[in-house]
């Protein structure tokens, strides 16, 4: 990061920092966009050393993200912005792009919400994101994925069936669907009548 070597500097600093420079790309670029949830302001938590990088979450009213510092001796400057690399935590591994945040620097960066207009509150933010971290770098919650995100996106853009028997087989019977399923009921698997 510019003007901060991520080794010395120290948690508070960083997040400081960063709300700094987020808080004014809220008030001088983002006034009026229709994408903001209003009852979000732009906060750093859970902010700590990892594998000798800073990590930690910035919120803002239009996205809660992953941020990732560089170390002494990464020179991700002279790598193409929105570049995205496998980086490999306790748990999984993510796709992190590359970011040069305006009075910031460069970081990498993984979108866990974007837009965030399901969340109530800041403290529904600061709990999801704190869960996720702390579940990120937890290797007892390791589970090697089934299909790459690449296989996933491909299906769901209909571009190709993934083992198009065994989803033929899994889903055969059909599914008595209740009359109204809202976006919460179809993440937590509420489909048929009796959930």
């Amino acid at each position: 990061m510019r003007g901060m070597a991520v080794n010395s500097a120290n948690t508070e600093d960083i997040s400081t920092k960063l709300e700094s420079c987020f808080n004014h790309i809220l008030n001088e670029n983002m006034q009026g966009i229709n994408i903001l949830n209003h009852e979000l302001e732009v906060e750093a938590v859970e902010f700590q050393h990892w594998d000798g990088r800073m990590l930690g979450m910035i919120i803002t009213p239009w996205f809660v993200n992953l941020v990732m510092l560089p170390k002494n001796g990464d020179n991700w400057d002279q790598l193409a912005l929105g570049q995205k690399e496998k980086i490999a935590f306790p748990s999984k591994d993510l796709d992190m792009m590359v970011n040069d945040i305006d009075g910031f620097g460069y970081c990498r960066t993984y979108s866990l919400y974007s837009p965030c207009k399901d969340l109530p509150n800041q403290e529904s933010a600061r709990i999801a994101a704190a869960m996720f971290l702390r579940d990120l770098l937890d290797e007892t919650k390791r589970v090697e994925p089934t299909y790459s995100e690449e296989q996933i996106a491909r299906y769901l853009e209909k571009e190709d069936m993934i083992h198009q028997e065994e989803l033929k087989k899994q889903f055969s019977e059909p599914l008595q669907m209740k009359e109204e399923v809202n976006r919460r009921d179809l993440l937590r698997g509420k489909l048929r009548q009796d959930n």
